[in-house]
């Protein structure tokens, strides 16, 4: 990627702030332009960023901190700003807290234990729309899956409705596409792969979307799982 990445860095403790900032800073074409200690302080230091013409691209995003946490400020952040990437961040490998964060429409959820390695292809990939999960929440979100459909075939054993009747089925195509976005592809790949222009696959993904009434292609790739469409 030529373009610099710009990154923002959330995190109540300043020596972690401090120190995923030094880290982030030493690799090639990525930036820090700013820090904050909670999920306020974030909304405010980006709308700050916007007016300046230098908003991030990712925000490292922790989950637990005072005032406003992790979950309730990446739900601002896709509200106001869908466009920038969420990385939550934590110490933390809780199945909800993973679930919740995943929801509200974070593209990736690492450990802070991660290397800098790590870190730094997790900010790639991420603001590249794709998602990217540490192995071990990974693992968590698969066992996730596992339990909910176990739980869903024995309260339920009927069929669910997959989707909305009344916004159409997905057809075979959108369900093709639909299952590389689940594989992390972006649209640039889904386009090679099917030999279909970018546009005809951001309309399929605008489709898919709304057909599966969610906001992202995250949410569209769990809601996917969890009814059988994968």
């Amino acid at each position: 990627m030529g373009e610099r990445i710009r990154v923002v860095i959330v995190d109540d403790q300043e020596l972690l702030r401090e120190g995923f900032r030094k880290l982030i800073e030493l690799e090639p074409h990525l930036e820090v332009v700013g820090m904050a200690g909670d999920g306020e302080e974030a909304l405010a230091t980006v709308e700050l960023l916007q007016n300046q013409q230098t908003a991030p691209d990712v925000v490292l995003m922790d989950v637990r901190m005072p005032r406003m946490d992790g979950i309730a400020a990446t739900l601002a952040f896709k509200e106001r700003w869908p466009e920038i990437r969420i990385v939550i961040l934590t110490t933390f490998d809780d199945r909800e807290l993973i679930q919740a964060g995943l929801q509200a429409g974070a593209l990736g959820y690492v450990l802070k234990d991660i290397t800098a390695e790590q870190l730094s292809t997790t900010i790639r990939v991420v603001a590249q729309g794709q998602v990217l999960l540490h192995p071990n929440v990974a693992s968590k979100v698969i066992a996730s899956f596992s339990s909910s459909t176990t739980e869903s075939t024995l309260k339920a054993p009927a069929a669910p409705t997959l989707i909305d009747e009344s916004k159409g089925a997905l057809t075979e195509r959108e369900r093709e596409i639909l299952a590389m976005l689940a594989s992390g592809a972006s649209n640039r790949e889904i386009s090679e792969a099917l030999y279909i222009a970018g546009g005809t696959v951001k309309n399929h993904v605008s489709n898919i979307l709304g057909k599966l009434g969610v906001r992202d292609r995250t949410q569209a790739a769990l809601k996917a799982k969890e009814l059988g469409l994968l």
